[in-house]
Order: structure tokens, then sequence, then C-alpha cells
């Protein structure tokens, strides 16, 4: 999976390995063999054209950003059932697509897309990683945020160590990315690793007048203990 979504090239071409192994299988004597793969490759040259040509109309600038073209294209990348296809696709797109993510009404489409992609342990780990390894800055943000959507929405699939290693992952990368990620991070970060962590990445803390939570709750302990000996 991490191969075919790492870099900018060619990456619409995901599809195109199903029909040759089609025609593979098919049996080459036989007619109906012969009908049923003309089918499929026709099939397969349609679906690849619809969806490269969704990749190009996401790609321009549109006055209408919430307009019937995007919609369209956008549902045609989403509708693909193949997760790694999909991944693709809408990775592809999302780098191509030129709208500032906090200003596009499809972003929250996208990130909802992708951030289904990732079920089990071994995906969940493999698509973590592409936080890092995916070089384009729009793509990586959709990533950042699909994965803090998981957090908040499906923290319950995350072992112990993958809540561990994603906390880690969205320290690190939370001064990296907009502001439109940074406060998804946050939110994602107090749900999965507490309030303390996630007040420590906005910088409170820091300051003698500011405290963690951590701190109030042992001050109230104190003053507790105190209140109860002099009784």
């Amino acid at each position: 999976m991490l191969v075919a979504i790492v870099g900018a090239g060619a990456l619409i071409w995901a599809l195109v390995p199903t029909s040759k192994q089609r025609k593979a299988d098919a049996d080459p004597d036989s007619e109906t063999a012969a009908d049923t793969q003309a089918s499929a490759s026709g099939n397969a040259a349609t679906d690849l054209s619809r969806l490269r040509r969704a990749i190009e109309i996401l790609s321009r600038a549109h006055e209408d950003l919430a307009g019937s073209d995007r919609r369209s294209a956008m549902s045609d990348l989403l509708a693909q059932g193949d997760a790694p296809s999909r991944l693709t696709m809408l990775l592809e797109a999302a780098a191509a697509d030129p709208t500032e993510p906090a200003k596009d009404p499809l972003w929250a489409d996208l990130v909802q897309g992708l951030s289904t992609v990732w079920e089990g342990e071994s995906s969940i780990n493999a698509g973590m990683d592409l936080m890092f390894i995916e070089s384009r800055p729009r793509a990586r943000d959709a990533v950042v945020s699909a994965f803090a959507k998981l957090a908040l929405e499906r923290s319950g699939d995350l072992t112990p160590a993958q809540r561990q290693k994603l906390t880690e992952y969205f320290i690190d990368l939370h001064n990296r990315v907009p502001a439109l990620q940074q406060r998804e991070v946050e939110a994602a970060t107090r749900k999965i690793a507490g309030n303390d962590v996630a007040d420590l990445m906005q910088g409170k803390g820091m300051a003698s007048d500011e405290e963690l939570e951590v701190q109030r709750d042992y001050k109230r302990s104190l003053e507790e203990n105190q209140r109860v000996a002099a009784q």
C-alpha cells in the first residue's frame, strides 16, 4: 500500500493490473471467456477514464467550490470499493486540488473517505506512517486530518501502542501543519492522550501562572487533605 501512494507520479494507473489479471485468467479458446474479458476490459477502461476525469476536475480552480462538477468528481473517487485504490485516488486528488482546505466545502468528505480506508491493526499502523512518508503538503494534511478524525471517532479501534504512537506523531507534526490541522490534532490528542498532553501541545503550562490539569488536581487534593487534617 505504501509503495502505491508515495510520490506524485502516475498513481491513477493503480487499477490497470486488475484488467491484466482478468486477461490472464480467461480461456482464449472460449467465446464466453473472450466476451467476459472484453466486457471486463471495457468496464475497467471506463472506470479509469472516469476517475482520471474526476482528478482533472478537482485539480482546477473553481469559482463555485460547492458546485456539482466538484461534488460529482469527489463522489466518483469516494465510490471506489477497493481501499488501496480509493486511498491512491483520494491522495492524488488532494495533492492536485488548489483549493485551500479551510475554505473547501468538500474537505470534510475527503477526510471522511480517507479515514475509512484504515481498518485493522496493520492497516492503521501503515496509515499512520503516511503522515511522514507523504511528501505532498495538501495530501499530507489530508492524512493528518483523517487520523485526527479516526482518533476522535474510532479511538476504540486503536491499541495502547497505537495510541502512544499516534500521540507522538501528533506532537511531532503539530507545528508543521496549518492551523486547521493543528486544531484537529489538539482535539484528537486530548481524546487519546488526555488534557495535559493537549495543553502542553498548545503551549499551556509553560508560564508560572498557568497550571496543567494534573497540577490543579494535585493542589485540590492537597487542600482537601489539609482541610480534613484541621478538623
